[in-house]
């Protein structure tokens, strides 16, 4: 399965967003779903770990929903993944899946590509389904966008969560 059709590739100079191509793109997010750190702030357990297998119902299922794409950086040689995003009307999961890059801008340079991609759809509104609350670079990351707190949810683990939401 490629990306859907009309579905572009966003450029912010030396990152761009371009749209998964399934199912050549899971082994690309297998060391992703494999790092302690993306599943304790993703999946609400550290312990947990994705295969192909299961990173590829991930992607079906968020491909199903929006837009999913990979995240890149430009090389010296070649564009270089990062991690994955989905820009959906009631989530928008964000992973920088490569440690180095974490907390370096970039989850807010993707953010804003999708928040311009939403606007170009004629969107009213973006949501997420809900980050950890202990997730507190996420949740700096939204709100520092201009995203707000639209409720709590738990997971089914009794994690608690907040959903936020975006007037655009």
């Amino acid at each position: 399965m490629d990306g859907i059709p009309d579905q572009p590739t966003l450029h912010d100079g030396d990152l761009r967003l371009r749209p998964a191509r399934l199912p050549d793109d899971i082994s690309l997010a297998v060391p992703w779903y494999s790092d302690p750190e993306v599943m304790r702030f993703s999946e609400g357990d550290e312990n947990a770990t994705y295969d192909a297998g299961m990173i590829g119902k991930m992607y079906e299922y968020l491909a199903g929903l929006g837009e999913l794409y990979i995240i890149e950086l430009e090389g010296a040689d070649a564009w270089v993944a990062i991690g994955d995003v989905t820009l959906a009307p009631d989530t928008t999961p964000l992973v920088i899946g490569v440690a180095e890059y974490r907390s370096r801008g970039y989850g807010k340079r993707v953010l804003r590509l999708l928040i311009g991609r939403a606007r170009k759809l004629g969107w009213s509104q973006m949501r997420t389904k809900g980050i950890y609350t202990f997730n507190v670079r996420s949740r700096r990351l939204f709100e520092g966008l201009g995203f707000v707190q639209d409720g709590d949810v738990f997971n089914d683990e009794g994690i608690d969560s907040i959903k936020y939401v975006l007037d655009l």
